[in-house]
């Protein structure tokens, strides 16, 4: 069968240098959706053949490019190792050796793709075919839920708050960026404001109580009837 040169090009990208040993791999997670505004982590993981790892060869460059399976020269990259930009939101957590994972900050609807990985070595390079799928929501339906009934909680105590979705976040760093999200407020009141307020409530309902026994007294002896009083009988002499 007569193959062109792209024919052969793209069998290279496919199944790495040619006659390579077939143990280059890179481990995606499952697809997943992302609240606009989060941070997302995609987890990945690399190798290549431990027989090629024995000739000296190293990982040179690392690439991660959305939509596109191949992820080569003629690509839009969201990160390249060898052209670092420091104001991209697309930061590489992984290193050379295995670890290609990719954090995406704050994410946007734009971001919305599917990502794929490339290594180059020089010895060859590989791009991980599957992908992995993100999606990216407005996280209208993000709902906050409390531990207390009141959103109040006295200072030193305990709230826990609760945070559901329609988008699963199990690789996400969760928080809720966008501006249009329903507003949750959670009141602490200090102790000491507390203490005073007992206090002083403690203080008027005794005054209330002296006032009633007080009362309770003058009302008893005024109701109580007084000594017998002496009838002295005087004689007139004429």
């Amino acid at each position: 069968m007569k193959m062109n040169p792209r024919t052969l090009s793209v069998l290279l990208l496919l199944a790495g240098p040619l006659g390579a040993d077939p143990d280059w791999h890179v481990e995606y997670p499952d697809s997943f959706c992302v609240v606009e505004g989060s941070t997302a982590t995609i987890s990945c993981s690399f190798t290549h053949p431990a027989g090629h790892e024995k000739t000296g060869a190293v990982v040179e460059q690392v690439v991660w490019c959305p939509s596109h399976k191949y992820c080569d020269s003629s690509t839009t990259n969201v990160y390249d190792s060898s052209n670092v930009r420091a104001d991209s939101r697309f930061l590489y957590l992984g290193d050379l050796v295995s670890d290609c994972t990719l954090k995406i900050i704050k994410t946007e609807k734009q971001d919305a793709a599917t990502y794929h990985f490339r290594f180059e070595t020089n010895g060859g390079g590989y791009t991980g075919l599957r992908g992995v799928s993100v999606r990216v929501t407005d996280g209208e339906d993000v709902k906050v839920r409390s531990s207390v009934t009141d959103n109040v909680v006295k200072e030193g105590g305990q709230v826990t708050l609760t945070c559901t979705s329609a988008c699963s976040f199990h690789q996400l760093d969760v928080h809720c960026g966008k501006k249009t999200y329903a507003p949750w407020s959670l009141v602490v009141v200090e102790s000491r404001f507390v203490w005073h307020l007992t206090v002083s409530v403690v203080l008027k309902v005794l005054w209330a109580v002296f006032l009633l026994l007080l009362a309770g007294l003058v009302f008893a002896k005024r109701s109580a009837p007084g000594p017998e009083q002496e009838i002295v009988y005087s004689e007139v002499v004429g």
